[in-house]
């Protein structure tokens, strides 16, 4: 039904120390085999029984210091039955289609798997409900040992992974924005691990720059699919809604793309400025960057607003990738900032959950957003990437230059004394 797309082996260091130690017991080998010819060999000389035996009491000591060194190394790293998930063989399916920040959580996800000798495989959907949930029926009935699977549909994923895992009883699951929702109520599965960015704060971080630049009472106008949605979406509403509960904000307007691209979210904020006069709004805010770039180009397209005639109207976004760093390197005046979390600690953070589920060390498990461990949801903590902290050489895979404190916190990472520590953030 599907084909393997990638695949890591064991290498490195640990093959090179093994070589080592062979590279030892042979040249021992070779150093008693040649003091044995040396007195035996076309000189025609004879041996005599003192030699003899002096070569092979070389050979042996030889081969008891090769034996001790082993030992040592054995002790200096942890032997392979110290690791509990060797040789597991575990999946990434990812409902969306492949962008940046999902190839950056890939790659740390199998640099994390090939240091602990997991078989590593990925998928991405392309935005197909069905072909994700075939892609995870077909992984089940493959046999594979764990899958970390992302963003699936809130309305049906509940109940079909709950299938899964009554079908699969071992096979272990951690999700990403995968709210688990059946008959209008959130619902939990055992053993099965939630991962989200702290969506809340991805949206109270912009409302703080906002808020920074204009004071309390900031009028702003929304961008976003409306209420029930998608659990992402609705998550980040309660941020706003505290924020305009307590007067720090006010919804001046709302626009709502018919759907998730740059040229409907472009279309109808473009049609929505035409009634707005600019001395009436501070700045907008959109909950998805896929819309951030459709209302930057209305922005930047109309006079009113782009700064020809007066202030440009300023904007932000939640999420990021390569083109909304280059959409605020151009106009930061416009792209003021996007909120985010590092998805490549996203990535590591997820299969690390993962690895921890399969070892079954559940207490393990760490929360950063609120320092709990031993937990069945993992939120990670939003970072305001501000568009004038960007350099000219500034890309989502080197932002940890320039953003704030709570990106790629190596704190967030769930750790155990058989896991490696940090692949990624050196």
């Amino acid at each position: 039904m599907f084909s393997k797309q990638y695949q890591y082996k064991k290498g490195g260091k640990v093959n090179e120390k093994k070589c080592k130690k062979v590279v030892s017991v042979i040249a021992a080998a070779a150093m008693a085999a040649s003091l044995l010819a040396g007195c035996g060999g076309s000189g025609g000389s004879s041996t005599t029984a003192a030699e003899t035996k002096a070569a092979e009491t070389t050979a042996a000591a030889a081969a008891e210091t090769t034996a001790a060194e082993a030992a040592a190394d054995t002790t200096a790293a942890p032997a392979a039955a110290e690791n509990p998930v060797a040789g597991k063989k575990v999946a990434y399916i990812m409902l969306l289609p492949s962008a940046t920040i999902f190839q950056m959580w890939k790659d740390s996800c199998a640099s994390l798997c090939e240091a602990l000798d997991v078989k590593f495989d990925f998928f991405f959907c392309d935005g197909d409900f069905n072909k994700w949930q075939d892609t995870i029926r077909t992984c089940a009935s493959a046999g594979y040992d764990g899958l970390l699977v992302s963003h699936g549909n809130q309305d049906g994923s509940y109940v079909f992974l709950k299938e899964i895992t009554e079908q699969y009883p071992d096979m272990k699951i951690v999700t990403f924005d995968t709210q688990f929702y059946s008959d209008g109520e959130y619902q939990k599965l055992p053993g099965v691990t939630q991962m989200f960015q702290q969506d809340k704060s991805l949206v109270t971080v912009l409302l703080d720059q906002m808020i920074e630049k204009y004071g309390e009472g900031v009028r702003l106008i929304k961008v976003w699919r409306g209420p029930n949605y998608n659990s992402p979406f609705d998550r980040r509403e309660v941020g706003w809604q505290e924020y305009e509960a307590a007067g720090k904000i006010v919804t001046v307007g709302e626009v709502q793309p018919l759907q998730d691209s740059v040229d409907s979210a472009n279309t109808v904020t473009a049609a929505y400025l035409q009634g707005v006069n600019r001395a009436d709004v501070d700045g907008v805010i959109a909950y998805y960057d896929l819309y951030g770039q459709g209302v930057y180009n209305a922005i930047a397209e109309n006079d009113n607003f782009n700064g020809k005639n007066g202030d440009a109207l300023p904007m932000a976004s939640v999420d990021i990738d390569p083109v909304d760093v280059t959409n605020m390197q151009t106009r930061p005046d416009i792209w003021t900032a996007a909120g985010t979390t590092d998805w490549t600690m996203n990535g590591e953070i997820g299969m690390r959950i993962l690895m921890l589920e399969l070892a079954d060390q559940y207490d393990k498990i760490f929360d950063p957003a609120t320092g709990e461990s031993g937990v069945d949801v993992v939120e990670v903590p939003g970072t305001a990437i501000k568009a004038d902290a960007l350099k000219s050489d500034s890309t989502v895979e080197n932002l940890g230059n320039i953003a704030g404190e709570t990106y790629g916190n190596l704190d967030y990472l769930s750790a155990a004394d058989w896991m490696p520590k940090d692949l990624i953030h050196k």
